[in-house]
């Protein structure tokens, strides 16, 4: 943290931190402890951006995101300080802690870590030789809201543009849905 704008971020959001210095060279991240580091991806905001274009749907205004998962699934501070979770498998926002403290002893309990983290399946995949390069998030091989298992067997790395962008595609064509529907054909568009 040697320059005095991630310094100041810093003293404001503790643990946070960006990492370049060029605008583009920003990276969504935290300061984890590092037997959770791999439990996170860290993502450039600029990817962070391009992938959110597809979750405009969902209500994003006004929230800041601050860390992500290995999964893709977005955390984000509100300006009272609490943290939001936008779950790209259920397709929802939803509040998890009051506070990045609350937050960050939530990450450290081995329960939250599998409720917000997936953290089983990681530890998995990882164990069967499934390492995520830069860039890249977990996926599965056919999204659980289409009827994909959330199994390691189905897991797979994949870019994180791509998956994050199209889970809200597909999340923001189907939420209106009732339950049960069929889907027999998904089409993914560019924009």
């Amino acid at each position: 943290m040697g320059n005095p704008f991630s310094r100041l971020i810093s003293s404001i959001f503790g643990g946070f931190r960006t990492v370049g210095d060029e605008p583009d060279g920003r990276s969504i991240s935290a300061v984890w402890p590092p037997d959770l580091k791999f439990l996170f991806i860290e993502p450039s905001g600029k990817d962070v951006a391009e992938a959110l274009d597809g979750w405009k749907w969902i209500g994003l205004d006004g929230l800041e995101p601050t860390a992500v998962s290995a999964f893709g699934d977005i955390f984000f501070r509100a300006s009272d300080g609490s943290i939001h979770l936008l779950d790209t498998i259920t397709g929802r926002l939803r509040p998890v802690s009051a506070n990045w403290d609350e937050f960050s002893a939530l990450v450290q309990n081995a329960d939250s870590q599998d409720d917000l983290l997936l953290a089983g399946l990681v530890k998995a995949a990882r164990k069967n030789g499934l390492i995520l390069k830069a860039g890249q998030c977990y996926d599965f091989k056919t999204p659980p809201v289409l009827g994909g298992e959330m199994s390691v067997e189905q897991t797979q790395a994949t870019f994180f543009v791509v998956k994050v962008h199209i889970a809200g595609q597909i999340h923001g064509k189907i939420k209106d849905l009732p339950p049960g529907t069929k889907i027999n054909k998904v089409t993914i568009s560019n924009g």
